[in-house]
């Protein structure tokens, strides 16, 4: 269905077309809360960029996610752990992408540095560890996290107003799965680079909408960013990127950007029509995923239920399962012992004999959990594969 005064976030074009079948699907807020369906979701038939219209139900929402918003409130702010392949442990997501980016060149020991989007500061506090002589400094839509800033050594401000009212100067500018919620991430970059001083570098992580049909539940998340769409919108802001790469961390885009030419080459694009054909195909793959883990409950017979992970895709299937969910299970050591929506946050180790989990990740790291999990106590119950 072909969507009227909408402007595609990526080429700017007049052609987006809505995915209806995404309307019923219940969402999930970005700080890991239930939300309820009602969303919109269109692809531009021009470059295939996926995005959700920005009209004033998207806005009252994100206005209201925004107002209640608690970043990673299951470990008291403590931010979430990815699995390091090369140790086999988990580590801090924040302290696993600073050592790529300080390897750039012009990050030396002293320095200014501004997250955009800082939450409590994860970043920001990760940072001062490896670089104790940079100023730090922290932009948010309102100042609910500040006494948690003002806590990180080197932090001097958070800046609440317009992009544009930032002063210049920052050698480094990063955005931590914030660009991609922002209704116009091009007028965005477009300011960010004239706060650059010369030289200067923008950093951006954001969710790969490749890899992940996940991100599409995100309530308000409004650019499911490939790294073709990247590349366009860095162009268009005059942003050259040295780094758009899936491989720093798992199911996320980590670029780094300057004002210079592109040296990133990237292989051909989908054309729009198979971008509507995979996005199709997510959705349908996320309504299996309700389906594969109502079936898993009931072949509990009674027994224990629950599922694997404490954040955005575990949330998401709480919100529908309530009832049946007993407990989740998190590998995440800044989890053990807590508890979400009431119910305990338990160690694989620790699961009760006979209980059955299911396994809400995609599925090639829902086989990798598997695999670890092999002597746990407890049924795993996998999604299937995506079309």
């Amino acid at each position: 269905m072909p969507l009227v005064g909408f402007e595609c976030n990526v080429c700017g074009g007049k052609a987006l077309q809505e995915l209806t079948e995404y309307t019923p699907l219940p969402r999930v807020t970005g700080d890991c809360k239930p939300f309820p369906p009602g969303g919109r979701l269109a692809v531009c038939v021009i470059c295939g960029a996926v995005q959700k219209p920005t009209d004033a139900r998207w806005s009252e929402e994100a206005g209201f996610i925004y107002d209640h918003y608690e970043p990673h409130f299951q470990s008291s702010g403590i931010e979430q752990a990815v699995f390091d392949s090369a140790t086999g442990q988990p580590r801090r997501r924040s302290s696993f992408i600073l050592d790529r980016l300080l390897a750039f060149p012009g990050l030396d020991e002293r320095g200014a540095v501004i997250d955009i989007g800082c939450g409590n500061g994860v970043l920001l506090s990760a940072f001062a560890e490896v670089r104790p002589g940079w100023r730090l400094f922290g932009h948010e839509l309102n100042e609910l996290q500040a006494e948690a800033l003002l806590r990180i050594p080197g932090f001097e401000r958070l800046y609440t107003g317009r992009l544009s009212d930032l002063p210049d100067g920052f050698d480094l500018v990063t955005m931590m799965h914030s660009l991609n919620c922002f209704a116009d991430p091009l007028a965005a970059l477009r300011e960010l680079r004239t706060k650059l001083r010369q030289g200067g570098w923008i950093f951006v992580e954001v969710p790969n909408a490749e890899a992940t049909p996940f991100d599409l539940i995100i309530a308000e998340t409004v650019s499911h960013f490939t790294r073709h769409d990247m590349a366009r919108l860095l162009e268009r802001a005059r942003l050259g990127a040295t780094v758009i790469e899936d491989n720093w961390v798992t199911k996320e885009l980590s670029v780094v950007a300057l004002p210079e030419k592109a040296t990133v080459s990237l292989p051909t694009a989908p054309s729009p029509a198979a971008v509507i054909e995979r996005v199709a195909k997510q959705i349908a793959w996320l309504q299996a995923v309700v389906g594969g883990a109502r079936q898993a409950a009931r072949q509990a017979r009674g027994g224990a239920f629950g599922l694997f992970g404490s954040s955005i895709a575990a949330a998401w299937l709480y919100g529908q399962l309530s009832k049946e969910v007993a407990f989740f299970a998190d590998e995440d050591p800044s989890r053990e012992g807590a508890s979400l929506f009431g119910r305990p946050i338990i160690k694989p180790e620790e699961l009760p004999a006979g209980a059955v989990v299911y396994v809400p990740l995609i599925p090639k790291i829902a086989r990798l959990v598997a695999e670890r999990l092999t002597r746990s106590n407890a049924r795993l119950a996998l999604p299937p594969d995506i079309p």
